[in-house]
């Protein structure tokens, strides 16, 4: 990696990325007007934070219960040590997962998903997960109400 990208982000690009933070659909206008630049160094801004690996890419917040999701999921999970890999794969490859994670500490596998109900939840364990991965040992934790859900953001700087 060369110099110029290893450079730290200036008070702009904070600026910047703390107002994507907010409304990642702030219009670049109203950015440049914020921030006292122009349109195109907004976007020049935009272009190098990404290449850079700060922007990741713009995601919409979507509600899991509007979507009938109504149960949250923690999973702490051990598999067998020989089949970790391919069982990591198979995890991330349910679409009922938002994340799977190789942790450590007790469990070597977390994966946080959403279900419709109580039947979804069961028929997913019992017709999916357990037939089709080697746990040996698992813990799950019902999300009863969330106080925060943020990803990695600005305020975290």
């Amino acid at each position: 990696m060369n110099k110029k990208s290893d450079k730290k982000l200036d008070k702009k690009d904070l600026a910047f990325l703390r107002m994507l933070d907010v409304d990642a659909r702030v219009p670049i206008a109203t950015v440049a007007r914020q921030l006292k630049l122009t349109e195109n160094a907004i976007r020049y801004r935009m272009e190098r934070l990404k290449i850079r690996g700060y922007l990741k890419g713009y995601y919409p917040k979507l509600s899991s219960s509007r979507f009938g999701k109504n149960i949250q999921v923690v999973f702490s999970i051990n598999v067998r040590p020989d089949s970790l890999a391919s069982s990591l794969k198979k995890l991330s490859d349910y679409h009922e997962f938002t994340k799977v994670y190789r942790c450590s500490g007790e469990y070597s596998i977390v994966c946080i998903g959403f279900f419709n109900d109580n039947e979804h939840f069961e028929e997913f364990l019992n017709k999916k997960m357990f037939l089709e991965i080697p746990v040996t040992d698992w813990a799950e934790h019902i999300v009863l109400k969330r106080y925060k859900n943020d990803e990695f953001n600005v305020k975290m700087i």
